[in-house]
């Protein structure tokens, strides 16, 4: 005979209830919850109950506790995508060179979409990343290219308006460059400006062929782009060294997190 299924606690039954009525749209997102005490009748708890619940939607990102205000629904799904990649590598002992090679699959696919259905606007956004990039010689310090770096690779992302694929690569995408700055930062400013300029070439014909709603000759020029910038990861010794299971790697990924849970 099958196993019976376990009974759900009851703190969990009202998580779930919770939180189908968040993703079905019943609480939308920047909607107040009602208080804890009206919560604790609907479900018939004790108030310290629902405060754990609310507490646990919290830390999954679906809402935020502000206090004095109470709770509000926020329903960061980037955030739950992250955590949960987060979680995933570290368990399954990803490496990075795996993170890298499943980043280029998605990335392929967001400039092939982004190539027919970016707006001007995104255009515009993918263009003004290109220009910092070619100024970089005036960005102070390694933070700062690595952020832009990211930026301009984060709007290609964007600019295919498909959430789960742009979730996932954004994710990725900063993994792969802050891992990068956990083994080479001591290397300078200097450095990291001429390591970026040596792509630009690549950036800015990924940039052509978006603006010429050209998909083919977007992936072509991504493809160029992204297997460079793995050849480079492959040529060096101290980028291959890292392992997501160490302290320095997890502290980095947990930031990350932290960063698109803040937005």
């Amino acid at each position: 005979m099958p196993r019976p299924r376990p009974r759900l606690k009851v703190t969990d039954e009202i998580l779930e209830t919770v939180r189908g009525d968040i993703v079905s749209g019943r609480l939308p997102r920047g909607s107040r919850l009602p208080n804890e005490r009206d919560l604790a009748q609907r479900f018939g708890v004790s108030q310290p109950t629902m405060r754990e619940v609310v507490r646990a939607l919290e830390a999954i990102g679906l809402v935020e506790v502000r206090h004095g205000s109470g709770a509000w629904v926020t329903g960061n799904s980037g955030y739950l995508i992250a955590a949960g990649l987060q979680t995933l590598m570290q368990l399954e002992r990803v490496s990075l060179l795996e993170a890298v090679d499943v980043r280029k699959i998605l990335g392929l696919e967001s400039v092939r979409i982004a190539a027919t259905e970016r707006t001007d606007e995104d255009l515009d956004d993918i263009r003004a990343r290109l220009y910092l990039l070619k100024a970089v010689d005036q960005i102070a310090d390694v933070d700062g290219v690595i952020d832009q770096i990211a930026a301009f690779q984060v709007a290609v992302s964007a600019a295919a308006h498909r959430p789960l694929l742009y979730a996932l690569e954004s994710f990725l995408i900063q993994l792969q460059m802050q891992m990068q700055v956990k083994a080479l930062k001591s290397r300078g400013v200097r450095y990291w400006r001429q390591r970026s300029l040596s792509f630009q070439d690549d950036r800015k014909s990924i940039v052509r062929a978006v603006e010429a709603r050209d998909s083919e000759a977007a992936v072509a020029a991504m493809d160029r782009y992204l297997e460079h910038t793995r050849e480079a990861f492959l040529s060096d010794p101290a980028v291959l060294s890292i392992r997501l299971t160490d302290k320095k790697a997890a502290d980095a990924i947990a930031a990350i997190v932290q960063a698109v849970r803040v937005g």
